[in-house]
């Protein structure tokens, strides 16, 4: 339903568009402006699309300054048909401000680098590994791993908390122990998280739990 949703909002957004560059071409007042706005348009269609669809396009860090782009020109926008020039302008502007509410929001959720569809394909493997672990460990909700490396040791616990995966990591080496906590809303992030700060793989979770 809510894919259909984003595609009937597309199609209409894009309707929108053709039609104004339609209508400056017919007054004679395409300009410049108008052509950089219609490629600016484009773009943010085109990350509504990738959103619509999970399809990876570019990188979550040049969506995410498109979505402040599209704020910041959606804002002023705003402003200046309302405050500057009033009457029927002040009405088109409180129009566009609505339509442009949902391409906003797609873009803010497109950019957040946790979503599934920026992660290679062994990240998100590792991700289905460890979701596929904790589906199977029903009775407590959690993994639990403790490794020895050598002279260090490492224990990490996995649990679902409020929506969100968070991961405890506990290090030890010698006298010395580092204990931390992060959260996350993919496991692939989780995942990768783990072994960027630990000798721990997640396959030695597989080992145990499997």
């Amino acid at each position: 339903m809510k894919k259909a949703l984003l595609i009937v909002y597309g199609v209409i957004f894009l309707a929108l568009i053709l039609l104004s560059i339609f209508g400056m071409m017919s007054l004679g007042e395409f300009s410049l402006s108008t052509l950089v706005s219609t490629v600016f348009s484009a773009i943010y269609l085109t990350g509504l699309w990738g959103y619509t669809f999970g399809k990876k396009i570019w990188t979550a860090v040049i969506w995410r300054r498109f979505f402040y782009l599209l704020c910041f020109g959606t804002i002023v926008t705003f402003l200046i048909g309302t405050l500057a020039v009033g009457g029927q302008q002040a009405i088109e502007a409180i129009i566009g401000l609505v339509i442009s509410i949902p391409l906003v929001y797609c873009l803010y959720q497109y950019s957040k680098g946790e979503q599934s569809y920026w992660l290679n394909t062994e990240e998100n493997l590792k991700g289905r590994i460890l979701s596929d672990l904790m589906a199977n460990n029903k009775s407590e909700l959690e993994l639990e791993l403790e490794k020895e490396h050598g002279s260090s040791k490492a224990l990490i616990k996995v649990s679902m908390e409020d929506d969100e995966y968070t991961v405890r990591i506990t290090r030890l080496n010698g006298d010395s122990e580092d204990s931390f906590k992060n959260t996350f809303a993919n496991l692939g992030h989780l995942a990768i998280f783990i072994e960027q700060y630990t000798f721990i793989k997640i396959s030695d979770f597989e080992r145990k739990y499997a």
